[in-house]
């Protein structure tokens, strides 16, 4: 193998590389891995009659719960192709591992054969993964920080369909923007209304004010301020948290949110005296539609 001393040796990538990776990343993820929306839909209409058996018999849970698993097997597969086609072309888009792998190469590739060449390839990965491990350290980091707003839109993308397979007419921030929330005094915490925005204009306490987290922890307390900021009558906060204390479930019951969950959530032991805990099935198949029954 060639000596170290001729090899860059990368400890911390350097700031203009850094920034030009950063880009390329983005470029990348947008090029290779489908939105939340796409994802949902093409894991829903994969297996679209399965689908829809289970919400015409009621069984919402279920179906969030294996939509969301499907989809969420569709994006890794997904990103493992964009990182394949990142760190394939890494050596194109920055400086330093292209010096790194020329070096490799002319070193233990050049006029090798047969055996000896396979076990150089070998050899040549591996030390040019160490070399530029600053590079995938960073795209790591960067997965990371993806998956965590990917497992929020993902849900996301999944109750709306909900909505849309059950007529459910709603306005959301994607949907109208983030100015109309703005202006009738709703922040970025709410993510939708049901019917809409016309609908909370004219009676707020006859809409459906809704609020998505996969994750409760203390994120539930932004819900809290939110509320008492907006003064708004209740909030419905949708989750596929399944580790709900009945403390927690208590102190969010003093703040008006109703917290929509799984079915086998909402009836566990712990939780079932709770009145602000409800399934799913009990939101879109008796909240929602005594909310439309009143504007018809």
């Amino acid at each position: 193998m060639v000596t170290q001393n001729k090899i860059p040796i990368i400890i911390d990538i350097p700031k203009e590389e850094a920034l030009a990776f950063d880009t390329h990343i983005r470029e990348y993820r947008n090029k290779y891995i489908s939105s939340s929306d796409k994802i949902v839909e093409l894991v829903f209409n994969t297996n679209k009659k399965e689908y829809l058996e289970l919400i015409n018999s009621k069984k919402a849970s279920e179906f969030i719960n294996v939509l969301r698993e499907s989809a969420w097997q569709e994006f890794l597969k997904e990103e493992v192709e964009f990182n394949a086609k990142l760190m394939r072309d890494l050596h194109k888009l920055i400086h330093t591992p292209r010096e790194i792998l020329n070096i490799l190469v002319n070193n233990n590739i050049v006029e090798k054969q047969g055996d000896e060449l396979f076990e150089s390839i070998k050899e040549l990965c591996g030390e040019y993964a160490g070399r530029i491990f600053p590079y995938l350290y960073k795209l790591s980091l960067s997965n990371t920080q993806s998956r965590r707003s990917r497992a929020g839109k993902t849900f996301e993308a999944i109750i709306y369909k909900v909505y849309d397979l059950l007529d459910y007419k709603f306005d959301s921030q994607g949907k109208v923007g983030r100015k109309i929330f703005d202006e009738v005094g709703l922040g970025k915490k709410v993510d939708s209304i049901l019917p809409g925005i016309n609908e909370f204009n004219k009676r707020r306490n006859k809409t459906i004010i809704g609020t998505m987290k996969t994750s409760l922890r203390e994120r539930w307390q932004e819900v809290a301020e939110e509320i008492e900021r907006t003064k708004i009558p209740e909030i419905h906060l949708l989750t596929a948290d399944e580790d709900i204390s009945s403390s927690k479930a208590s102190e969010m019951s003093k703040h008006n949110i109703v917290v929509v969950t799984f079915d086998w959530v909402s009836d566990s032991i712990k939780l079932k005296s709770s009145k602000n805990i409800i399934s799913f099935e009990e939101y879109l198949f008796d909240e929602i539609p005594a909310i439309f029954e009143y504007w018809k």
